[in-house]
C-alpha cells in the first residue's frame, strides 16, 4: 500500500454525516470484499478500476486517490450516495414504530448501500457461499492479484470474465477458491456469451432480475438477492443469510421460519427500501447491538407471494 503514490487528503462532503464507526461497518460490513484497514486508520479499497482511501476526522469525512487519476472523486461520491438519495428511503423505513429498526439505525447513522459495479458484486458473492467475510476477502484479493489488471502501487482490478475463463485449475486452488472455482468459471463462460449481460439484467424488474441471476452457476436465492442489492442497487431486494435469520428470529420472534419466509416478510414490511433495513440488522446483530421488537408481526409464516 505504501508504494501508491496518492493526492493529499481532501474533504470528501456527503448529503449525511458517517462517523468512524458507520464508516468501518460500511466497508468491512458484508456488502464489498475490496477494502482494508490500514495502519493509519484509513480504509483503502479499489472499486472497478478506482483506487481510493477514506477516512474519519474530526472535520468529517476524507479521501485521497491515485496521483493523475481523473473522475475518482466523482466516482467516489456516487459509490457512497454522496447526494442523499438512501437518507431519503431510510426516512421512509417504519422505524418509529419498530424499535428493533430504530435502535439498529441509531447504532449505524448514515449508513448506506455501497453503489458497487454488478461484476464486482457478483465475483464477490460468488465466492460467499460458506464463508467468513474475512475469508470471501482474501479470496476476492487473490482473484484479482493473480487474474485482475495491475493499476499501480501493488493493487489490480479484478479479473474480466475472460480471464476467468481462461484461468487453469492450478491458479483457481491458489485463490483458496474450493468448489466455488466452478461457480465462477461456469458463470464466466456463460456471460461471455452475453456481452451486455450488465445492462441487459438492469433493464429488467426485480423479480426477473433474480430469476436470470439464478439461472448462473452458483447463484442461489441469497446471492442473487446479495447481487441485485448490491451490485444493481435494487434496494427492495431483502437478503437473508444466517445473521438476517438470527435477527429476525430472536428480536421478531420469527423462529423456524423458512428463508422464503422471511425475505416476504422483510420486503412486505420494511418497503421500498427493505435492502437497507436489512444492512442495519444485519450490522446489528453481528456486532451484538439488536434490541428485542415491540411491534406486532404475523404468529404464522405466510406463503411468499408468487411473482408476476
Amino acid at each position: 500500500m505504501a508504494s501508491a503514490e496518492w493526492t493529499s487528503w481532501r474533504p470528501l462532503r456527503l448529503a449525511e454525516d458517517v462517523p468512524a464507526g458507520t464508516l468501518a461497518e460500511q466497508m468491512d460490513g458484508g456488502q464489498s470484499f475490496r477494502w482494508s484497514l490500514a495502519s493509519d486508520g484509513s480504509w483503502v479499497g479499489v472499486f472497478g478500476r478506482t483506487l481510493a482511501a477514506v477516512r474519519s476526522s474530526p472535520q468529517g469525512l476524507e479521501w485521497r486517490g491515485q496521483k493523475g487519476a481523473t473522475h475518482s472523486e466523482d466516482v467516489l461520491r456516487h459509490y457512497l450516495d454522496a447526494e442523499g438519495a438512501q437518507a431519503r428511503l431510510a426516512e421512509g423505513l417504519p422505524w418509529r414504530s419498530d424499535s428493533v429498526l430504530r435502535s439498529a439505525r441509531a447504532a449505524y447513522p448514515g449508513l448506506r448501500i455501497l453503489r458497487q459495479d454488478p461484476h464486482e458484486a457478483l465475483i464477490g458473492f460468488l465466492c460467499s457461499s460458506n464463508k467468513r467475510i474475512l475469508q470471501i476477502r482474501v479470496m476476492v484479493a487473490a482473484l484479482a492479484a493473480n487474474l485482475g489488471e495491475p493499476l499501480g502501487g501493488g493493487f489490480h482490478a479484478l479479473p474480466s470474465w475472460q480471464a476467468v475463463a481462461r484461468a487453469d485449475d492450478a491458479v483457481l486452488r491458489a485463490c483458496s477458491l474450493g468448489y466455488r472455482a466452478a461457480y465462477l468459471r461456469g458463470t464466466a463462460k456463460k456471460l461471455l456469451a452475453r456481452p451486455r449481460w450488465a445492462e441487459e439484467f438492469a433493464a429488467l424488474t426485480t423479480a426477473d432480475l433474480l430469476d436470470e441471476l439464478q439461472s448462473l452457476p452458483g447463484v442461489g436465492p441469497k446471492v442473487a438477492a446479495c447481487v441485485a442489492l448490491f451490485g444493481f442497487g435494487r434496494l427492495e431486494s431483502f437478503p437473508v443469510d444466517t445473521w438476517v435469520v438470527q435477527a429476525l428470529a430472536d428480536a421478531y420472534g420469527l423462529h423456524g421460519w423458512k428463508p422464503a419466509q422471511l425475505e416476504q416478510f422483510g420486503k412486505v414490511h420494511f418497503g421500498e427500501a427493505a435492502g437497507l433495513a436489512q444492512q442495519y440488522l444485519f450490522s446489528a446483530i453481528r456486532n451484538g447491538q439488536l434490541t428485542r421488537a415491540e411491534v406486532s408481526v404475523p404468529t404464522k409464516p405466510t406463503r411468499p407471494r408468487p411473482r408476476k
